[in-house]
């Protein structure tokens, strides 16, 4: 009882955050790990900001918000403020690809993806071609019919997909027959001890081969150690994430940082 009364409680101020705008967008790049160059790349992530202006991370709250169905709600809010955010940069050549992450109540709303298309065809396709939508492989398999479709509609407006957490789900490679994908973002249980672990490294190693007979872009996440960098490197993984390389900050410093606005001047 009194987990369920926690629990309602939470619902409670997750609606309230929605209503009020009580939410805030920090942002993690992701680095090219063959050649430098090109505009931002990041992955959008959620913080939800409590009474007193702290920043809850979002593994405190999204399980309730999954639990009362409210994470479809969230994930429009995300939507609405990255095309907004991005509407309003006057030269997107600064911009490679912002990542924003969808639950799999998201993927399996006929309206959520109703309501996305709509979005998205307003943004235009200059907007669209900055956009990567986050799938787990988890929402991919409960929801692959709407799944599929979905990506199908956002693909054909220029978004990329990505499939997240590749290798943890029991069939990662038979997804890959099913979702027509930009990225594979190799799950962190795999990366973060390919040194000490060589079964990790193995299939580190048979993840990229397979993303290459596909003709997909590999990332690889948690990547907190030099050596397991260099490893990275090695095996020919395409873009690395991580605290080693950076430390989410908030999406507005990033997009304003000198290394995107440099580029912006360099373009003129």
């Amino acid at each position: 009882m009194h987990a369920r009364n926690g629990e309602t409680q939470w619902a409670s101020r997750l609606e309230h955050a929605i209503d009020e705008d009580r939410f805030v967008l920090h942002a993690q790049r992701i680095i090219p790990l063959g050649s430098e160059g090109g505009g931002l790349h990041a992955e959008v992530l959620l913080r939800m900001v409590d009474d007193d202006g702290s920043l809850i991370a979002p593994g405190t709250f999204l399980p309730a918000a999954e639990l009362f169905h409210l994470t479809s709600r969230i994930d429009r809010w995300v939507l609405h403020r990255v095309v907004g955010m991005l509407a309003a940069i006057q030269d997107l050549s600064t911009i490679d690809v912002l990542c924003v992450n969808l639950s799999g109540q998201s993927i399996g709303d006929r309206a959520f993806h109703r309501n996305t298309v709509e979005i998205l065809s307003a943004a235009g396709s200059d907007v669209c071609a900055r956009l990567c939508f986050e799938i787990t492989e988890t929402a991919a398999v409960t929801n692959m019919a709407d799944a599929a479709l979905f990506v199908e509609e956002v693909r054909t407006l220029g978004v990329r997909v990505a499939l997240d957490d590749f290798g943890a789900g029991a069939s990662s490679f038979g997804y890959l027959k099913s979702l027509a994908v930009d990225l594979l973002k190799i799950d962190g249980q795999f990366v973060r001890d390919v040194i000490e672990d060589p079964l990790d490294d193995a299939a580190v190693r048979c993840f990229v081969e397979v993303a290459r007979v596909v003709g997909v872009k590999t990332v690889a996440e948690f990547i907190d150690k030099a050596g397991v960098l260099a490893r990275m490197k090695e095996i020919g993984v395409d873009y690395g994430q991580g605290f080693l390389l950076h430390k989410p900050e908030a999406i507005e410093a990033l997009l304003n940082s000198p290394a995107v606005t440099q580029r912006s001047e360099d373009s003129f």
